[in-house]
């Protein structure tokens, strides 16, 4: 796993309230939510760190506490209305002011195109990639106009523009209408001051994709290997993105030294988008 960073003490946040959906992580290392969360604290915001399970929000918690940090957990289902409503409600009842919603959700479930997948396997990638997006903006967007304005961060991957052989449909198609969704927000909420943008990540060496590897029942060598082949394929230093590359362009975008961007979708890829497969 790539090695932490030190905390960034800036403090280009001081003051606002952040909010990570995914926040979690699903073993130990850092995934990209995690890492966003710990360096909006750095840079001096309240974080509440969202995850379906109540552990995981606990355990990001608890390392950004440790490095003098402050933040706090919550558990919803980003996928539901309710839930999310609630989470906003909860932090603005607490920190008095929501000025960063980071939609962080998104798994990929099943391999194949559609007439490979069923069809609750293709609503629940949809629900998961999607509509998470779509409810963070929803209940978020009204406390960022009382405020004055906000900065929404979506997540998003290569594979909405690039295909692997196995093609992994509901995920791509997922994604890319996350990039629209930003899109679209962007220019809805401009004139709110509410700035909308997305980070399009190439791929991170996380906890997720070691469980990936982990689930092929490779050996340590043979997983070593195919990890040395896709790193091989990013065109910067041969590096997959860390977590902390996502993190720090997520704390640059959240807060005003990016005060005139919004709609963008920004690679955070070494470079992959560019390169063959």
């Amino acid at each position: 796993m790539p090695s932490r960073p030190e905390p960034d003490h800036a403090m280009r946040l001081g003051g606002r309230t952040a909010v990570v959906v995914g926040a979690g992580t699903i073993g130990p290392g850092w995934s990209n939510g995690k890492a966003c969360a710990a360096q909006y604290a750095r840079d001096g915001a309240v974080v509440a760190c969202v995850d379906f399970v109540a552990a995981r929000a606990e355990e990001t918690v608890a390392r950004i506490r440790d490095e003098g940090g402050d933040a706090f957990p919550l558990c919803a289902d980003a996928t539901d209305a309710a839930a999310m409503a609630a989470v906003v409600e909860q932090v603005v009842s607490r920190t008095g002011r929501l000025d960063i919603m980071h939609n962080n959700v998104g798994v990929g479930f099943s391999i194949g195109a559609p007439d490979a997948i069923a069809p609750d396997a293709w609503d629940r990638e949809i629900a998961q990639n999607l509509t998470s997006a779509y409810l963070g903006i929803r209940y978020a967007v009204p406390a960022m106009r009382a405020a004055g304005g906000g900065v929404v961060i979506n997540t998003s991957s290569l594979l909405a523009v690039r295909f692997l052989k196995q093609p992994n449909v509901g995920y791509s198609v997922g994604k890319a209408g996350v990039e629209a969704l930003t899109r679209a927000c962007a220019a809805a909420y401009g004139r709110d001051g509410i700035r909308v943008n997305c980070l399009r990540i190439g791929f991170a060496e996380t906890p997720l994709i070691e469980k990936g590897l982990e689930a092929r029942q490779l050996s340590p060598e043979a997983r070593e290997i195919e990890l040395a082949k896709s790193r091989a394929k990013v065109p910067l230093r041969q590096e997959h993105t860390s977590p902390f590359d996502v993190a720090q362009t997520a704390a640059f975008l959240a807060s005003d030294d990016a005060r005139h961007i919004t709609g963008v979708i920004l690679n955070v890829d070494g470079g992959l988008e560019a390169a063959p497969l």
